[in-house]
């Protein structure tokens, strides 16, 4: 692949006349080889590589020979990233031991094989796609002007829908065409995942955690859950927190309360009492003994004096180290529900629990109920937190498990609705 030319103008007879440019003008703004390309900002590498796509339509029409010279330049890419993700998919394909735990695995490698056999490169996405992208290298001089975050979305759906000169009329105009048509631009979320060209791997680390991730989704699923001072495996969506959380919780208000009873509230009673900072290291034992490459570990932390709940939602991978193979964090969010606001459902959702009710009849007659429906209110803000957090969860793996050569997972600020979400 050629770098792309820096220095002279060397597309200036494509110049269109200018044209003010509107106030409100929804996209962004790059100067390319004298020319003023308009589009979005796709992404940007740690190293300061830009990424910008611009609808091949617009390009064609307002700079036809920049937009050929762009257009094979991205040919040629998209032909060498083809070869390149072959031959790392093959050879990570001959790593995995042939067993019923990596056939999904297995299968999801074959098929992408396949996918990036460089022969099919002019029915893909650089040949035919609505997109071309063009790439900046870090020391490539560049004039960007990013247009208004909130336009974001407005360009997205306006592409999606075909409206005309979104890229050189007013986003008030743009909002108008779409209005015009019945379309409640703000409602909708356009997906052009599947459209965009390939990303080529951008590193060692970018393909370990494309790995990574890729066999998290379609291979074997470990999954812990637990408090900060106790962690036990839990089936895969499994709701064994709410159980485990509500106990400590209870414990904490009334000292002796339950005596171990709350155990099975909500969920399985956990396998006993831990340091908080041993969860991790007690989670990848497991996964040692199992033989597992990843787990996913979710641990809620109750915080009475403040009243809310943080779940604590994290990844970790086995990676090559500098001493041979270790354990890597590959995602980590934290996720807080206020345990004040009342939550009427999920609170009913919890009493109706078949083992609750005899517990709770007698724990209101020893005057503790107060106290138990405080515990209550913290599961149910527990299990919203938790929800919010696998919504989270999912939409990153769908980010980054959609293609394999989708965008790096290291990239700053991508253009979420570009890539998916």
């Amino acid at each position: 692949m050629s770098a792309l030319c820096a220095g002279s103008p060397l597309f200036a007879q494509d110049k269109p006349p200018v044209v003010p440019v509107p106030r409100d003008l929804p996209v962004d703004r790059l100067t390319y080889e004298g020319a003023e390309l308009r589009g979005l900002v796709f992404g940007t590498g740690p190293t300061g590589e830009l990424w910008f796509a611009c609808r091949r339509e617009w390009l064609r029409k307002t700079y036809p020979d920049l937009a050929t010279k762009l257009e094979n330049d991205q040919n040629d890419r998209e032909w060498a990233l083809r070869v390149d993700y072959a031959r790392r998919l093959a050879a990570w394909d001959k790593s995995l031991e042939a067993s019923p735990a990596n056939e999904q695995l297995k299968g999801f490698i074959d098929e992408q094989i396949s996918r990036m056999d460089p022969g099919l490169g002019a029915d893909g996405a650089a040949g035919k796609g609505p997109f071309v992208l063009v790439r900046l290298l870090p020391k490539q001089p560049r004039k960007l002007i990013r247009a208004k975050p909130e336009y974001l979305k407005l360009v997205l759906v306006a592409w999606h829908e075909h409206i005309d000169q979104v890229e050189s009329q007013s986003a008030s105009q743009t909002i108008a065409a779409l209005k015009a048509d019945n379309i409640a631009w703000d409602k909708q979320t356009p997906d052009f995942s599947e459209k965009m060209p390939g990303i080529p791997v951008e590193n060692e680390a970018d393909w370990e955690l494309r790995k990574a991730y890729l066999s998290y989704m379609h291979g074997q699923k470990l999954n812990f859950q637990g408090t900060g001072n106790s962690v036990l495996e839990a089936p895969e969506g499994g709701g064994a927190i709410p159980g485990a959380g509500l106990q400590e919780i209870l414990g904490k208000l009334g000292p002796g309360l339950l005596d171990g009873a709350l155990g099975d509230l909500l969920g399985e009673k956990g396998p006993g009492q831990n340091e908080g900072s041993k969860a991790v290291a007690e989670a990848s034992a497991i996964a040692d003994k199992k033989n597992a490459a990843q787990f996913r570990i979710t641990r809620v932390e109750p915080d009475l004096p403040n009243r809310k709940v943080t779940i604590d939602d994290r990844v970790y991978s086995k990676m090559a180290g500098p001493k041979g193979p270790e354990w890597r964090l590959i995602h980590s969010r934290t996720q807080q529900a206020d345990a004040t606001i009342p939550r009427p459902q999920v609170e009913a959702q919890i009493l109706k629990d078949p083992k609750v009710g005899p517990l709770i009849a007698q724990i209101r007659q020893l005057g503790l109920g107060e106290k138990l429906d405080e515990g209550i209110r913290f599961g149910a803000a527990t299990l919203e937190a938790k929800e919010q957090a696998d919504t989270a969860f999912n939409s990153i793996m769908r980010q980054f498990t959609r293609r394999i050569d989708g965008i790096p997972i290291r990239w700053s600020s991508p253009s979420p609705a570009l890539p998916g979400t």
